[in-house]
């Protein structure tokens, strides 16, 4: 099992930049392209999620994702924002052509298993066999 964290502040230029780093070592991995880009759009939908909704981009708040890879890929991702209902966002969008709203939907069909907190901040947990 190898593992890697990043922290960041709530800026777009920076989450980019962090998940580009994650899209190497996916890519490293030798996964099959879709597994890679689903793996990847899954966690980009929560990251994103993290930095807008949860810290409301403010750069004093963080962002920190943590990886353990093997068999299977786990990430955490956790920031500083207020809780939110899980169960609510994971349903149907009400509008599923919308730009926005389909985030934790995308990532509860794409991971194995994806699993939400609250413990002074938001954490969200996803699991994908490999």
């Amino acid at each position: 099992m190898r593992s890697m964290n990043f922290a960041f502040s709530s800026r777009i230029k920076l989450m980019n930049i962090v998940l580009d780093t994650i899209e190497i070592l996916l890519e490293k991995m030798g996964l099959d392209t879709e597994k890679h880009w689903k793996i990847l759009l899954a966690l980009r939908e929560i990251v994103t999620n993290s930095v807008i909704h949860g810290n409301k981009e403010r750069p004093e708040k963080m962002v920190k994702i943590s990886i353990e890879y093997g068999e299977f890929i786990n990430f955490t991702v956790k920031d500083e924002g207020q809780p939110f209902d899980f169960k609510a966002e994971e349903k149907i969008p009400k509008n599923i052509l919308s730009t926005e709203g389909r985030g934790i939907f995308l990532a509860t069909h794409i991971m194995d298993s994806v699993k939400y907190k609250f413990q002074n901040g938001n954490i969200i947990e996803m699991i994908k066999r490999l």
